[in-house]
């Protein structure tokens, strides 16, 4: 959802292949580009693409109720028909409005325009991806804390709701502009979150045999196929600020084969021994985080932040926000 000059590409992991009937779809309808101009829900001009990923199109548009710019994202047409896409697309809206937290982006709006399009429309975004910054190599051991305490006060909330995202990434986190400069994350992407109760308020389903998540930062027991739980968001946290502070991620492995099987088999490498100057209960906390055993890592979001806070050369965070 960045307010950029270039549509950025939008990473969906391990998804389904389109069928042929689909490829037929996508030729009957508009592309991207030619929905551009056009308005949808009679309120919403689209202005320009943010964004393309497997699910749908993120596009920069005109509030014409609010006289605001917002991003509205559309399901791409030939995934209507699909039940797995569209119920994943219902998700996202679903848990997006269920959590309040400033780190976690806003859903102003949600239906169906009257050519059957799906759409979901969230604040619009100005800044930059964490995982640029992380490229860039320029955040510095205040900020990459800064972002972890904001990243975990929204897992907290999610999981009060009993949501958890499962995709926690670089990619998914937004360091939103501030006239400050001083670090605002928002979390993108509730596509595949879940719920660990299934008697919760929102109903959430997912395929049978599917994986869903990003490998680099997947725990070693959603690895296995394990039922996934909050101790997944836990570790992923743990990954992307071990990648942060160390500049590289946990296990560097490009088949995804060999990657699952070292999350499972290897212990990861202390994050002492790449950034020793990190204070010694920052190390503590992220290493505990990455423990093989659910059981040994902290027990809540909120336990995870206690740890990271309890470094005393880190001033003026405010850890209980």
């Amino acid at each position: 959802m960045s307010d950029g000059t270039g549509a950025k590409e939008l990473s969906d992991t391990w998804v389904e292949p389109t069928a042929r009937s689909d490829i037929r779809a996508i030729r009957r309808d508009a592309t991207p580009t030619e929905r551009v101009g056009t308005v949808v829900a009679e309120r919403y001009t689209l202005q320009s693409i943010l964004g393309t990923g497997a699910s749908g199109v993120v596009y920069a548009a005109l509030d014409a109720e609010r006289g605001e710019r917002v991003a509205l994202k559309l399901l791409h047409p030939y995934l209507r028909t699909s039940n797995g896409h569209v119920a994943r697309f219902s998700r996202e809206i679903r848990a997006l409005s269920s959590i309040a937290h400033s780190a976690v982006v806003r859903v102003l709006d949600a239906g169906e325009d009257r050519d059957g399009a799906l759409f979901l429309v969230m604040e619009l975004l100005e800044g930059t991806l964490l995982h640029d910054r992380i490229m860039l190599a320029d955040l510095s051991t205040r900020e990459v804390l800064e972002v972890g305490r904001q990243l975990l006060g929204a897992l907290a909330a999610a999981h009060a709701r009993d949501i958890v995202h499962r995709d926690i990434k670089p990619e998914n986190l937004f360091l939103a502009a501030s006239p400050t400069g001083s670090i605002r994350l928002k979390v993108l992407d509730f596509g595949i979150a879940k719920l660990t109760r299934p008697d919760a308020a929102i109903s959430f389903q997912t395929l049978d045999g599917l994986i869903l998540g990003t490998p680099e930062y997947m725990s070693p027991e959603v690895c296995r196929g394990m039922p996934v739980s909050v101790d997944a968001d836990l570790w992923a946290a743990a990954a992307v600020l071990f990648h942060a502070f160390a500049g590289r991620p946990l296990f560097e492995e490009e088949h995804v084969g060999k990657l699952l099987l070292r999350i499972v088999r290897e212990r990861p490498p202390s994050l002492g021994e790449l950034c020793p100057h990190l204070p010694a209960n920052v190390i503590a906390a992220i290493d505990r985080a990455l423990s093989a055993d659910p059981r040994d890592r902290h027990r809540t979001a909120g336990d995870f932040a206690t740890a990271l806070a309890s470094s005393a050369p880190i001033d003026g965070l405010d850890w209980d926000d």
